[in-house]
């Protein structure tokens, strides 16, 4: 493939700035997260992974520099001690595992892939190491879906209402989970941001962001919002207010709400007779799907079947054609087993409590904290409904939320060690 010398020089320029200072790659990368699936530059790296996107390309180059100066200066490695930090490396040489163990047609995918959150775990562990880096990196997701949701909804409007919008070539429902964390980042930005500004920045954000979660017509994408208004109302100490605005929320959600997808709700009936993929609606099709890889996950428990593999094998289980899950813990149980499922599980669960702590313990950074653990947990319940173990909103927010722990910890040791060293050396 041919490339215009000026774009050639560009990404020469790009890369040696990249090089000099890593933290501007991390930028970059966050900013092509929506765009992670634009056109590959060319064929694939050596032969060895797929395709060469922008964001590979980016990332890869911040990766390099990053490390390097990881090594050559010295740093902490201390980030590696993390619990979810443990569980993602367990997880992730469990997947190569299963890969070679159980080869398949996605298996040299889902290699590059689970490599790429490897790198991207790294990146932003060894540079978000301060509040300033990491309010730059969560405004730079922030503004980049606010853009592709406006996008979105200006597509809507000019079909006149015709399409379910997909952000940047996702599809709906992969779209509408993907803008779950992100709609409650914004909304916890409003009471972080302390001019008048801000605050209207963050709530245009928020508006604009839910307005695409809705033209989605995701059911999985509501639920995944409805549960995110229920893990706020606990998590607040005002109990009344929130109240009062959810049932506001709700009920112009109700009352707003597209007439396409009150019909799509009216479909939601699972019909086990109907057979053949003609004859199958999309719920029942998905019904099929999570009942297949629930037989696929009892045929090999504690294994699995291997990574990639569940999308050609769940027809030897139920009569349909190939497909994803439609459900992220059944899809991972299928492939990965028990093993495969519990490392998964224990990055969950460690976030959302690390994430916990930093809201009990820590008032500077709670509204962060809240943010991003509503915003997960909204996630982990519309995964119940899609396949996301892939999505790189899932796995940057579970790496920023270990950032944001070892910042919040960094930041309160601080102090206690300016007032030892001063007991150390009185004048």
């Amino acid at each position: 493939m041919n490339m215009p010398l000026p774009i050639i020089l560009i990404g020469i320029i790009i890369a040696m700035l990249i090089l000099a200072n890593p933290f501007m790659g991390l930028v970059i990368t966050t900013l092509l997260i929506p765009q992670a699936i634009l056109q590959a530059f060319g064929q694939s790296i050596f032969g060895l992974f797929t395709m060469a996107t922008p964001i590979k390309i980016i990332g890869g180059l911040t990766f390099l520099s990053a490390f390097m100066k990881q090594v050559l200066e010295k740093r902490s490695w201390a980030f590696i001690k993390k619990p979810q930090i443990k569980f993602f490396l367990l997880f992730l040489m469990w997947i190569y595992i299963s890969g070679f163990v159980h080869p398949g047609f996605a298996t040299r995918e889902n290699f590059t892939m689970f490599a790429s959150f490897f790198m991207l775990a790294f990146i932003i562990l060894a540079l978000v190491n301060n509040i300033r880096r990491f309010k730059i990196i969560l405004w730079a997701i922030l503004s980049c879906m606010f853009f592709v949701s406006l996008y979105s909804i200006y597509g809507y409007l000019a079909s006149g209402g015709t399409i379910r919008i997909s952000g940047a070539d996702y599809g709906p429902n992969e779209f509408a989970i993907s803008l779950l964390p992100a709609l409650a980042i914004s909304f916890y930005t409003f009471f972080i941001r302390k001019g008048l500004a801000g605050k209207m920045l963050s709530l245009i954000m928020s508006f604009a962001i839910f307005s695409a979660l809705v033209l989605t017509f995701s059911r999985g994408g509501l639920i995944g919002f409805l549960s995110m208004l229920f893990i706020a109302l606990i998590k607040t100490k005002r109990k009344i207010i929130t109240i009062f605005l959810a049932i506001v929320i709700v009920a112009g959600l109700a009352n707003f709400m597209p007439s396409d997808f009150w019909e799509r709700i009216e479909k939601t009936k699972v019909e086990e007779k109907m057979m053949g993929d003609e004859a199958i609606d999309s719920t029942t099709r998905r019904y099929l799907l999570a009942k297949a890889a629930w037989q696929m996950f009892l045929d090999n428990p504690i294994f699995g079947r291997g990574i990639g593999n569940y999308y050609y094998e769940c027809r030897n289980y139920q009569p349909i054609s190939p497909g994803r899950a439609h459900n992220m813990y059944l899809e991972v149980a299928a492939e990965l087993g028990s093993i495969g499922l519990f490392f998964m599980l224990g990055i969950f669960f460690t976030t959302l409590k690390s994430l916990g702590r930093i809201i009990k313990n820590n008032k500077e950074f709670a509204n962060y904290a809240k943010g991003f653990y509503v915003g997960l947990f909204g996630f982990f319940i519309s995964a119940i409904f899609l396949h996301s173990q892939q999505d790189k909103i899932l796995w940057f927010m579970i790496f920023m939320a270990a950032a944001l722990e070892n910042i919040a910890v960094n930041n309160k040791t601080a102090p206690n060690k300016k007032i030892a060293r001063k007991n150390r050396n009185p004048q």
